[in-house]
């Protein structure tokens, strides 16, 4: 602002403001004392002056209004006893020894609430400071108090505080709910992994595949019926011979051990040759090569397979001190293979085929694998064979017949 004829404000006549009267022949000093008056009543906020020991001397405009008190009636007072202050006496204690704090040079601030003149009315809260005033001497004449209502922005910090609690809680419920759902998932695969290997030991892999691609499965039926023809198979089958005069007065957990060694070997075998297990029923095993994926080979698989069989149950004779034999018989020829059963369902063969294979093995001799015309034209040179001739074989009648004897090449 410029100054103007010794005056920061030009009047061309009488001026009054805040009970303050600017007048044309104001001298410099005179006005700003006079405006320095107009700014500090119009301040929004609190704003005082007390002298060292605390006693009311100065409020502004702002302050009074708030209230409809007069200057009058508080000037002369203590600050912490003036009638518009109606504050605690925890509250009077705690302005007091700011008061003591600030009265020896140090500035002090803090947030304190006001209640209203009646009781019950609102309290408000208030950002308080007082700053020391010296002298040239660095001595404290007076206490400049300054406050202002940071009632609304106490309640918005407050309400933010509320909502940062409540999406904290809400964000730690979606993680617990994240975690539980993940643990459920895991607890699913888990469970569905182990529910495929167990369908995978009852069934072929492609079969275990088509039940699992059906939607309408459910747990206690087959909808639709599985069932597929296979022109060209061959099917084995295998028994331990007089394993029940064997086992007979054998602890039951011995029994099942011995049986699960024996067959685990062999269903390692199975899937070293290249076989499906169908099932065993006792101490019979049975294994079908060709299906339910065709193979070319299906005859050889089942010959290798056979005569590995034979070796196995040697190692396991060695090994325990047994003397046990196998009857095994091979047959070649068309069969039907499908999944049976509600419940528990199993994956089985049927056909002419199925049933000569059955009888080569009941039919056979002990430790000797017995193969039909079929299955011997399928080999072709690279096993050895032993003719038997033709047997009589119950429901069938003759039949020509060939022992394996082993093969002409190193197995591999």
């Amino acid at each position: 602002m410029d100054i103007i004829g010794h005056q920061l404000f030009s009047v061309s006549r009488q001026l009054d403001v805040c009970d303050v009267t600017l007048c044309a022949d104001d001298d410099l000093e005179t006005q700003r004392d006079k405006l320095a008056r107009i700014m500090l009543a119009s301040m929004y906020q609190f704003v005082g002056l007390l002298d060292a020991d605390g006693i009311m001397l100065e409020i502004n405009r702002a302050a009074l209004d708030a209230v409809g008190i007069r200057i009058d009636e508080v000037r002369g007072k203590p600050f912490w006893e003036a009638r518009w202050w109606v504050i605690s006496s925890e509250t009077q204690a705690l302005l007091r020894g700011l008061i003591r704090r600030a009265s020896h040079g140090e500035f002090v601030r803090c947030d304190f609430e006001v209640y209203g003149q009646t009781a019950g009315e609102d309290t408000i809260i208030v950002d308080f400071s007082l700053l020391p005033i010296r002298d040239k001497n660095g001595k404290v004449i007076f206490l400049l108090p300054e406050g202002r209502n940071i009632t609304e922005k106490k309640l918005a910090e407050a309400e933010i505080a509320r909502k940062n609690e409540e999406l904290q809680a809400s964000r730690e419920l979606i993680r617990r709910q994240r975690d539980e759902l993940q643990s459920l998932y895991n607890k699913i695969v888990a469970e569905q992994k182990v529910s495929e290997r167990l369908l995978l030991n009852l069934l072929p892999y492609p079969i275990a595949e088509r039940l699992k691609a059906r939607p309408e499965l459910i747990a206690d039926c087959i909808p639709e019926i599985i069932a597929d023809s296979f022109p060209d198979v061959t099917v084995l089958f295998a028994d331990i011979v007089e394993f029940t005069r064997f086992s007979a007065g054998m602890k039951p957990e011995r029994l099942v051990g011995l049986l699960n060694e024996i067959f685990s070997e062999f269903d390692t075998i199975a899937d070293h040759r290249g076989l499906e297990k169908i099932k065993t029923i006792g101490d019979a095993y049975m294994a079908a090569a060709g299906l339910p994926e065709p193979a070319a080979d299906h005859a050889t698989r089942a010959a290798h397979m056979a005569l590995d069989m034979i070796d196995a149950l040697g190692r396991f004779n060695q090994h325990c001190g047994y003397k046990l034999q196998m009857r095994i018989g091979i047959n070649s020829g068309a069969v039907v293979a499908g999944v049976i059963g509600k419940r528990k369902f199993i994956y089985d063969l049927w056909g002419d085929a199925v049933n000569t294979a059955s009888r080569m093995e009941s039919h056979g001799v002990a430790g000797r694998v017995q193969v039909t015309d079929a299955t011997r034209h399928r080999l072709g040179e690279q096993f050895l064979f032993e003719e038997r001739g033709t047997i009589v074989a119950k429901g069938i009648g003759l039949v020509h017949t060939w022992f394996l004897s082993g093969r002409t090449v190193a197995p591999s």
